[in-house]
């Protein structure tokens, strides 16, 4: 686990209102914050609702305009932290009530330790001054059947680690499997699960979930397990979707197979933005298929390809009208 060198007092100035925005090149932020939000929180939003389908309390660390929280479908009371003040308020602008703009807020736990039945954390952790601090915080803010589910930029052992070292100098911590490993197992009180997130074109992260519950922790380490799984056999809707979410939207990694079954995600998540991701995906696709045709053993390739690409779709076409 590293951290860099002489952190400031503070890191309220990274934050400031264009972070959630930007469209300078180079500049501190998103440039597209909606559009990032769209498929890098959707595997979090089914998470959530795949190890809670009850609702409760959710608390979400780094909220910025209640993105997340805003599409959780079910009952849920929605509660945010996030330091910067425009973003807050368009969150509570939307009903989610904001905490504090610091999960270190000793504030926080006059009253809600114990609160909260899920606290999410995406991509913010690594922002905080005290890393350890902040998850054993979020651990005492949860029910004791409770889920912490977060993701972080991960150093990774066998991947290309220069988009984190080359960008996002924001970033307070630089989280390793080892470390975090380390972490769980000497200091945080809770059960543990988690696995390296391969983004394709992009840098490693680290998606985990944490409960203090043990049969709460079944639940969370299958939802892992099923999520990150290379294939959809043997899985539920619910199940499906969530890798579809994982590996298709997420992570940019589609097979045939997921292909088919995105209809089944996209009933339920369908968005310009989703769909614009998508189109980014096939336009690659498009790209590769077109490069392949310079060379004939490519070409048979991508002809074989696209043939049993059209032999699935009847067959799917088959089995639902005869399913009538």
């Amino acid at each position: 686990m590293g951290t860099i060198e002489d952190p400031p007092e503070s890191t309220e100035a990274f934050y400031e209102d264009g972070y959630y925005g930007q469209t300078a090149a180079g500049a501190v932020g998103y440039e597209d914050y909606a559009f990032t939000a769209e498929h890098g929180l959707l595997w979090a939003r089914l998470f959530v609702e795949a190890a809670k389908p009850s609702g409760g309390r959710v608390l979400d660390i780094g909220c910025a305009d209640g993105f997340l929280l805003r599409r959780l479908a079910g009952p849920y009371e929605c509660f945010g932290i996030e330091v910067n003040g425009s973003a807050a308020a368009q969150a509570a602008s939307h009903g989610v009530t904001i905490l504090s703009h610091d999960v270190a807020d000793p504030a926080i736990s006059v009253d809600k330790v114990g609160r909260f039945d899920v606290i999410t954390s995406i991509a913010t952790f690594e922002h905080v001054l005290d890393f350890s601090g902040a998850i054993r915080k979020s651990l005492d803010l949860l029910t004791y059947n409770g889920v912490l589910l977060f993701e972080v930029p991960l150093i990774s052992d066998h991947r290309d680690n220069r988009d984190w070292f080359n960008s996002s100098y924001e970033h307070i911590s630089y989280p390793t499997i080892s470390g975090l490993e380390r972490l769980f197992a000497i200091n945080i009180d809770a059960y543990f699960s988690g696995f390296e997130s391969d983004i394709k074109g992009y840098g490693s992260t680290y998606i985990g979930a944490a409960t203090r519950d043990p049969a709460m922790f079944a639940s969370i380490d299958r939802l892992m397990r099923v999520m990150a799984q290379d294939g959809l056999d043997d899985l539920s809707v619910i199940e499906t979707r969530l890798n579809l979410a994982y590996h298709v939207v997420h992570c940019f990694r589609p097979t045939p197979e997921r292909v088919l079954a995105l209809p089944a995600l996209l009933d339920i998540a369908a968005t310009p933005n989703l769909l614009k991701r998508l189109t980014q995906l096939w336009y690659g696709d498009s790209v590769r298929a077109l490069e392949a045709e310079t060379n004939s053993a490519q070409a048979k390739w991508m002809e074989k390809q696209a043939t049993n690409w059209q032999n699935a779709y009847h067959e799917l076409a088959s089995t639902m009208q005869n399913s009538r």
